[in-house]
C-alpha cells in the first residue's frame, strides 16, 4: 500500500468511527425523548387515577353518610 493510501484508509476509518457516534447520539436523544413522554404519560395517567378514586370514595361517603 503507498503513503496515500495508508492515509485514505485511516481518514475513512476516523469519519466512520465519527459518524457512528453521531448516529449513536442521535438515537439516544430520540431515546430520551420517547422516555419523557412516556414517564409524562405515566403522570397524568397516575394524577387522573388518584382524581378517580377520591371521586369513588366521596360517592361511597355520600351513600353509606360516613365521612372522615
Amino acid at each position: 500500500m503507498t503513503s496515500n493510501e495508508i492515509l485514505m484508509l485511516a481518514v475513512g476509518l476516523l469519519t466512520g468511527a465519527q459518524l457512528t457516534n453521531l448516529m449513536h447520539a442521535y438515537w439516544a436523544s430520540q431515546d430520551a425523548r420517547r422516555d419523557a413522554a412516556a414517564a409524562e404519560t405515566a403522570l397524568k395517567r397516575s394524577i387522573g387515577d388518584r382524581d378517580l378514586n377520591t371521586f369513588r370514595l366521596e360517592r361511597l361517603q355520600q351513600r353509606t353518610g360516613t365521612r372522615s
